[in-house]
């Protein structure tokens, strides 16, 4: 240790804010020596980097300790983004929690399937020191995941010893052996363990061996000439594990080359191939109907598997064998996602309604003996549409789950397994943050397959779902959906989450003195008991009564756990700002108030809203009105009209109760920090926010429902307001978005198309802008079109 007078001279020292790792070593003055403070301040001087950059590195790694302590006593104590910063702290900490819980869940279940005792764990010490630093906790949980690994492949190794010598003593077919082998490198050593010692089949797609890695450095074509050729065959013998499992599996391979012939011959030879590939007990007979660019025909018992059935009751595959020159199948759109396969074909990009079952997956196929079924789909599964798995449906996939744990469990990981979302793992981890609510569960599928293929998505993006932002608000909007609009009843949800984390019974003394704490004007104590009982309408509830409430121990609700306190607040300031039970205004007079909001800009508004609100409807208005719309279309943009400052979540939620009057039955959320002052005056804000808004709006129209969502956060100097609804989307065509932005272009009709040309000016006046992020399906539930507004901070 260090002298304590050098330590005392640190901890006075204003420059040491710009050492990162000074900052981390004064948190345990304890542990410091001179060479580690000589080493962290020479390393602070080489990188030479402001307390700013060393705030954002701590945060980055995760010394969220190191990042308060810079906040505190650091030079960084500008109120207006002090506590922007202690909240991405916060966001920071509780995103890392979460990670590490569900890092700890998914060892926990390896555990017990392989019938391993855990490495020990203090998971309340581990969350404690997460808190802390996260470079300090990481290599406590990456040492008890190694340390498992190690026991798993001891254990591996000891079954596979075993396997050996049964099979020696010819006590099990190879059937038996191959899935006792894909059992054992899936880590569910205990199944394995039954089926070798007393022939216990096991269950689920981990059974199954897999389709051997592409190995071979010859092209797939290369490789079939020599399954062909014999003198290939006795040259190339390092390939002998590559040759086909048996005659069936042969035959599957010389149709497939036949098929360059052309013709029904050809065609016919291949699908009864693949018929009698599938089906080892017996040929079925093959029926062909020419169709454009080739020959359709049913491939039977492809789902014949009663674990496979349940996506395909009646079992059969439909299979489209194309010509020489055949490139894509045409005109199929009316069945079911099928099979393709032919000389020429052209694997699509994306999920389709159809799968190509190329050359290389067939030279892979060949060599299995059992699961064929099964390996067939899993080459189809990843090409066709989610929902020929999890259905087009939360409801559609929640039949399919069915209402028992344990096959909610099985389906899952077939459906994982056959759509290449990933193995048991990410079926645990699934089950794990959505809690088996097929609402969610369907969210998250669809959000792995959209995502597979990147580089940064798939599996790899599920630990960190909650840092993706768009579908974070998603999930959040999945969970609270059945309790309707009612403001009081959401409240409750958040108050309920707020008095105690998820799994743990709140009484209703506990979530009123929440809701008490957190505002000083709530709804009365009956009318929050009440809205207690109508958080039974949740999946991921337990209890619901007026007494007490227990919501189910799922990641989601962790997550928005971690946020209660500050939806809370937020949801009983919306509630002060129009309660339930406001009697609502005349439909005339709210669109009168809501139009008058474009010309927010014009001398005579003011004139306009007074008279608006001590006057009936007259002609007098209407002139009033036509003065405003002439002053707007006529005058360029004044800049000392536009320079000020505002905050916009107060604009916003002003302009929500009259939104929701002009759109009845549409829904418009908001999700923002308490404040968010930018650098606008606040008639140049509400004139921006109402054409956003009001397109947003407008794009609901034809429907009884619907859902807008605005989200401010901040980005550097800047406030990011993104709007999303749930309409059709623009209609401009792609690369043409910059048409929304001119003069006079609309989809709308005759008299519109100035108020985006004049929100960009507006902004682009004080250097911010307005941008179309996407025109359609740029969000998982939020489908239609994307804008962003961009205004500088205060």
């Amino acid at each position: 240790m260090t002298d304590d007078p050098v330590l005392e001279l640190l901890g006075r020292w204003p420059g040491r804010f710009r050492f990162g790792r000074l900052a981390v070593k004064l948190r345990r003055p304890e542990q410091l020596d001179d060479a580690s403070v000589i080493d962290a301040v020479l390393s602070g001087i080489a990188d030479d980097e402001d307390e700013k950059a060393v705030f954002e590195i701590l945060l980055r790694e995760g010394e969220l300790e190191a990042a308060e302590y810079l906040l505190e006593n650091g030079p960084l104590s500008d109120q207006t983004r002090l506590s922007r910063r202690l909240q991405a702290v916060t966001a920071r900490r509780q995103m890392l929690l979460e990670e590490l819980r569900s890092r700890y869940a998914v060892l926990r279940k390896r555990a017990q399937d392989a019938d391993l005792i855990l490495p020990g764990l203090d998971m309340a010490e581990l969350e404690s020191g997460c808190a802390v630093s996260w470079p300090e906790t990481l290599p406590l949980i990456e040492r008890a995941e190694t340390d498992f690994e190690t026991e798993l492949r001891t254990g591996q190794k000891a079954l596979r010893d075993r396997l050996t010598e049964r099979k020696t003593e010819g006590t099990i077919d190879p059937a038996g052996v191959e899935s006792s082998n894909a059992l054992i490198d899936a880590g569910l050593l205990r199944a394995a363990a039954r089926q070798i010692d007393d022939g216990t089949r096991s269950s689920g797609p981990e059974r199954v061996p897999a389709l051997p890695p592409w190995k071979p450095d010859l092209s797939p074509e290369q490789l079939l000439e020599w399954h062909l050729d014999p003198v290939q065959q006795q040259r190339q013998a390092r390939y002998a594990a590559w040759a086909p499992a048996d005659g069936s599996a042969r035959e599957l391979l010389e149709a497939y080359a036949s098929l360059s012939d052309g013709g029904f011959d050809t065609a016919q030879r291949f699908a009864t191939a693949l018929s009698s590939f599938l089906n080892t007990d017996g040929t079925h007979d093959v029926r062909l109907d020419e169709v454009t660019g080739g020959y359709l025909t049913t491939a039977p018992r492809a789902f014949a598997d009663p674990e496979t059935a349940r996506f395909r009751p009646l079992d059969n595959l439909d299979l489209f064998i194309g010509g020489p020159e055949t490139r894509e199948p045409e005109g199929m759109g009316e069945i079911p996602p099928f099979a393709a396969v032919g000389p020429a074909l052209q694997r699509p990009t994306g999920r389709g309604g159809y799968a190509v079952l190329g050359l290389r997956s067939l030279l892979q196929l060949a060599t299995m003996r059992t699961g064929r079924s099964t390996a067939v789909l899993r080459v189809l599964g990843p090409q066709w549409p989610l929902a020929a798995f999890a259905g087009r449906t939360p409801d559609e996939l929640g039949e399919l789950l069915g209402p028992d744990e344990s096959s909610r469990w099985l389906t899952l990981r077939w459906i994982v397994d056959l759509t290449g979302l990933g193995g048991i793992t990410v079926a645990d981890a699934l089950a794990h943050v959505t809690g088996w609510d097929p609402a969610l569960l369907h969210l998250f599928l669809q959000a792995l397959a959209e995502r597979q293929g990147r580089t940064d998505g798939g599996a790899r993006w599920l630990p960190h779902w909650r840092q993706d932002r768009p579908f974070a608000a998603a999930v959040e909007d999945a969970v609270l959906r059945p309790l309707g609009p009612s403001r009081v009843t959401r409240i409750a949800f958040w108050a309920a989450l707020a008095a105690g984390p998820a799994g743990e019974e709140v009484t209703a003394e506990e979530l009123l003195l929440e809701a008490q704490l957190a505002a000083d004007e709530v709804p009365d104590a009956d009318a929050i008991r009440t809205a207690m009982t109508g958080l039974a309408r949740l999946r991921l509830i337990e209890d619901a009564s007026v007494d007490r409430v227990r919501f189910s121990r799922c990641g989601v609700l962790t997550v928005l756990g971690d946020q209660a306190q500050q939806r809370l607040e937020a949801a009983l300031r919306d509630w002060a700002a129009l309660p339930e039970d406001a009697a609502p205004e005349d439909d005339g007079h709210a669109v009168r108030q809501w139009g008058a909001r474009r010309h927010g800009l014009s001398p005579g508004y003011e004139e306009y809203v007074t008279a608006l609100a001590d006057s009936a409807l007259t002609a007098d208005l209407d002139a009033l009105l036509a003065g405003l719309a002439r002053w707007t279309a006529e005058n360029a943009v004044d800049r000392q009209r536009v320079d000020g400052t505002t905050n916009l979540v107060l604009v916003l939620r002003e302009m929500r109760g009259i939104w929701q009057q002009v759109f009845p039955g549409r829904q418009l959320e908001i999700g923002a920090p308490a404040s968010a002052v930018a650098r606008i005056s606040s008639r140049a804000a509400q004139v921006l926010l109402y054409e956003l808004l009001a397109n947003a709006g407008e794009a609901l129209d034809g429907s009884d429902f619907g859902r807008v969502a605005v989200q401010v956060e901040p980005s550097g100097d800047e406030w990011l307001v993104d709007v999303r609804d749930s309409g059709a989307g623009i209609t401009y065509p792609q690369g043409r978005e910059d048409l929304v932005f001119r003069a006079g272009r609309s989809t709308k009709g005759e008299g519109r198309g100035d108020g985006l040309h004049r929100a960009r000016r507006i902004a682009e006046a004080i250097d911010g802008d307005v941008l179309l992020v996407s025109r359609s399906l740029g969000h998982p539930v939020l489908k239609g079109a994307h804008f962003r507004l961009i205004l500088p901070m205060a």
